[in-house]
């Protein structure tokens, strides 16, 4: 007994037998083949061999113009389905004219699985000075073809979606959106206005801040206004609150617990007084001794009292300072630069 598939082969060779040959052509559907197989149908079409991708890729020695049409896209050169044909070389998606090879210089695709390009320590460059990568180094040079760093960019960077928003780096070096530094951080500058979510600390209102930096001045613990900086040094302390003087004045706690001592000069001038009771001493005439006298004035004796140049006694005085009591500075030697506040934008 003969299977289904064995009578359409017979079926086949039947036909074959009985079609119409001319010239050594076969026509099917047609008593006048004008090629040396025509198929001439109004209803039906040549169904052509049908396999996966990785099928035909495994077709031994294939011939030059042999047709297949792919059902997959997940082989090595066939990645996508249709008719294929082999070019003798390669397989090749059936189009046409001169049949291109299909490759990412001339032709858009999706990668099936994923891939690696071995650059056998050569450099890969996309246009001049756009973007270069460099095996060997393993550096990647954007906007010129000689990095100097692992990544070097000739131009802005933008990073986006993160946290706290956009970063883009400026042509002074800085960055100009994004949490770089947390909140509540402060500098001192240069510079004399505000930059890139940096705020002068001049005392100025809160509320007069962009609404980020509003926001993020009141998670801080800021009050309704800013710290008025101006003048002032910085130091270590509870935050936001300022204090201390500029100047100070000494008093007499401020000096040293000490008895100051001195000598006078014995050639000072100065005078002596000696009394005693009802009697009373005189100067002589010499001037270096004194007469005794008693009573009313009678000259009962005369003796001599030599007194010594110097003796133990105390002189009382003042001196004037003429100081004028104008505190003492205690600011050093500076340089004026500006304090700011890191708020974002």
């Amino acid at each position: 007994m003969f299977s289904t598939t064995s009578i359409k082969i017979i079926s086949i060779f039947n036909l074959l037998f009985f079609l119409p040959v001319s010239a050594q052509r076969v026509g099917l559907g047609t008593a006048n083949p004008n090629a040396a197989l025509d198929i001439s149908s109004t209803t039906q079409g040549i169904l052509i061999p049908r396999m996966t991708a990785l099928q035909a890729e495994a077709i031994t020695g294939p011939v030059t113009g042999e047709l297949v049409y792919v059902i997959t896209n997940n082989g090595t050169v066939i990645n996508k389905t249709g008719f294929w044909y082999y070019d003798n070389s390669v397989w090749r998606p059936l189009g046409g004219g001169t049949q291109p090879v299909i490759n990412i210089y001339n032709n858009s695709g999706t990668l099936a699985s994923a891939r690696t390009v071995t650059m056998n320590g050569h450099n890969l460059s996309f246009d001049t000075d756009r973007l270069s990568i460099h095996s060997m180094e393993q550096k990647i040079g954007i906007g010129n073809s000689t990095p100097a760093y692992t990544v070097d960019v000739n131009g802005d960077i933008r990073v986006r979606n993160l946290t706290g928003g956009n970063i883009k780096a400026l042509s002074d070096g800085t960055l100009s959106i994004g949490p770089k530094v947390a909140y509540g951080t402060v500098k001192e500058s240069l510079r004399s206005n505000d930059h890139n979510g940096w705020y002068k600390l001049d005392g100025r209102a809160v509320n007069t801040l962009p609404a980020t930096a509003q926001s993020n001045a009141s998670a801080i613990g800021l009050g309704a206004t800013l710290i008025n900086t101006n003048g002032r040094l910085m130091k270590q302390g509870a935050p936001f609150i300022a204090g201390g003087s500029d100047t100070t004045t000494l008093t007499r706690a401020n000096l040293p617990n000490v008895n100051l001592t001195g000598v006078t000069s014995t050639s000072t001038a100065h005078t002596h007084s000696l009394t005693a009771g009802g009697y009373n001493f005189a100067q002589n005439a010499a001037g270096n001794a004194y007469v005794f006298r008693a009573g009313r004035g009678t000259v009962s004796g005369t003796t001599a009292i030599t007194l010594p140049a110097s003796g133990a006694h105390t002189h009382t005085g003042t001196v004037n300072t003429g100081g004028s009591g104008i505190p003492l500075t205690i600011v050093p030697q500076n340089i004026s630069y500006s304090y700011f506040i890191y708020l974002g934008q």
